[in-house]
C-alpha cells in the first residue's frame, strides 16, 4: 500500500479545480450525498507502526450525472462531483484532516438492479499535525500541513424508488505532498464506505453529440517545472526543468495512445554523490536525463487523465531506477494550449511533481 497509490500526491492540486459542471449539456440527475468511511491508518513502513490506528471519515458531496455530455457517451454511466471531507486520523500525533475533493465515478458492471462503480477522487487537504523535531518527532509520515489527497474505491450502488441511492463498498484514501518537503512517507487509509445520495433535481436539455472529425495523429510540446526536497537529516531543495514531446494517436475524441521523448535537468544526481558540491559547478551532462515515454489518456470534457511509463536512454548515475512512471492530469485552456500536473515516480517511490504548459502543434 505504500507503493504507487501512496505516491499520488499533488495530482490532487489539479483535480480539485478542473472537474467542473458543464451546464451547456446539463441533463441527468443531481444529488447531495453523505458518506462515512470507518477504516484504519495502515503502517506501510516500519517507521509508521506507532501511527497505526482505527479512524473514520465523513464527507458531504454534490454530484452530477454526465452520461449525456459530449464526452459521457464514451463511458458507462459517468458522474462527477465535489466533496467536503473530514478525517479523524486516530492518534494525537496524526491529528485531523480537512479537505476539498473532486471525483469521477464510472460504472464497471451491472448485476440486476445493482451497479458496481469505480470512484476516483482527489483534492487538497490540511492536516493539523505534521513532523516536528521538537514537538512531534514520532510522526515521520507527513512533513507539511498542506497535502494532496487521493481516493480510490469500488462501490455497489442501489437506486431507490424515490430516486435516492445508497452505496457501499471499499476504498483507499491517501495523504502526502509529492516529495515537496521531507519527511513524506504519507498516510494510507483502507476503509469501508457507506453513502446515501439524496436526489436533488433533473435538468432536461438536448443530448450533446460526440465530437467528430478528430485528427488521427497530433503532436504537442510541453515545458515542465518541478521542485523536490531530499535528505531528511539535512534537507535541500532542488528545482527541475524540462521539455517533453508527445505524439497522440487518437482512437476517438476522448481516448488516445501517447508516445514521445523527455529531457529533464535534475541536479540531485550529483548531490547524492557529493552533497557539498556547489550547484553552479555541476556540468550539464551530469544533471541531464533523457527518456522515452509511452502511455494512454482518457478525456473527461476539458480534462484528460494520463498514465505513462518511461525508460531512460541516459542518466548520470544509478540514483534512479531504469524505468519511470508518470500519472496525472491535463486541462485544456483552448484548442491549442493546456496545462498539466503529473507525478513522476520510480517503482512506487515519488521523484517529483511536475507542472507543465503544453502547446498542440
Amino acid at each position: 500500500m505504500g507503493s504507487i497509490v501512496s505516491r499520488y500526491r499533488f495530482i490532487s492540486f489539479f483535480l480539485l479545480f478542473i472537474f467542473s459542471y458543464d451546464f451547456n449539456f446539463a441533463q441527468d440527475n443531481n444529488f447531495v450525498s453523505v458518506s462515512t468511511t470507518p477504516g484504519f491508518l495502515l503502517a506501510h513502513r516500519a517507521d509508521l507502526k506507532n501511527l497505526a490506528a482505527h479512524n473514520y471519515g465523513i464527507d458531504v458531496s454534490l454530484e452530477k450525472e454526465k452520461e449525456n455530455s459530449h464526452w459521457g457517451s464514451y463511458y458507462n454511466k459517468p458522474s462527477i462531483g465535489y466533496s467536503l471531507l473530514y478525517y479523524n486520523l486516530g492518534r494525537e500525533q496524526t491529528g485531523h484532516a480537512f479537505g476539498l475533493l473532486s471525483h469521477i465515478k464510472l460504472n464497471l458492471i451491472s448485476i440486476r438492479d445493482i451497479d458496481v462503480r469505480f470512484r476516483m477522487g482527489a483534492g487538497l487537504a490540511y492536516l493539523t499535525k505534521k513532523f516536528d523535531i521538537y514537538e512531534n518527532r514520532r510522526n515521520q509520515a507527513i512533513g507539511s500541513h498542506l497535502n494532496g489527497s487521493m481516493q480510490f474505491g469500488i462501490v455497489a450502488r442501489k437506486e431507490l424508488a424515490n430516486s435516492d441511492y445508497i452505496e457501499t463498498g471499499i476504498s483507499v484514501s491517501h495523504y502526502s505532498n509529492a516529495a515537496f518537503k521531507v519527511p513524506n512517507l504519507g498516510y494510507n487509509i483502507p476503509s469501508l464506505t457507506l453513502r446515501y445520495g439524496f436526489h436533488n433535481k433533473k435538468q432536461i436539455s438536448p443530448i450533446a453529440e460526440p465530437i467528430q472529425n478528430i485528427n488521427k495523429l497530433t503532436w504537442t510540446t510541453i515545458l515542465i517545472y518541478g521542485r523536490k526536497q531530499r535528505n531528511f537529516a539535512n534537507p535541500k531543495d532542488f528545482n527541475l526543468w524540462g521539455i517533453q514531446i508527445r505524439g497522440l494517436l487518437n482512437k476517438n475524441s476522448v481516448k488516445s495512445w501517447r508516445f514521445g521523448l523527455d529531457y529533464t535537468i535534475d541536479k540531485s544526481y550529483m548531490h547524492s554523490i557529493n552533497p557539498d558540491l556547489p550547484a553552479d559547478q555541476i556540468a550539464m551532462i551530469d544533471q541531464s536525463e533523457l527518456a522515452l515515454a509511452g502511455g494512454y489518456q482518457w478525456g473527461f470534457g476539458d480534462v484528460n487523465l494520463i498514465a505513462e511509463m518511461g525508460a531512460y536512454v541516459y542518466k548520470p548515475t544509478i540514483l534512479k531506477n531504469a524505468f519511470s512512471q508518470r500519472f496525472g492530469l491535463a486541462y485544456k485552456i483552448n484548442s491549442q494550449l493546456y496545462t498539466q500536473g503529473m507525478l513522476r515516480f520510480h517503482r512506487g517511490v515519488a521523484d517529483f511533481f511536475e507542472i507543465g504548459l503544453g502547446y498542440q502543434l
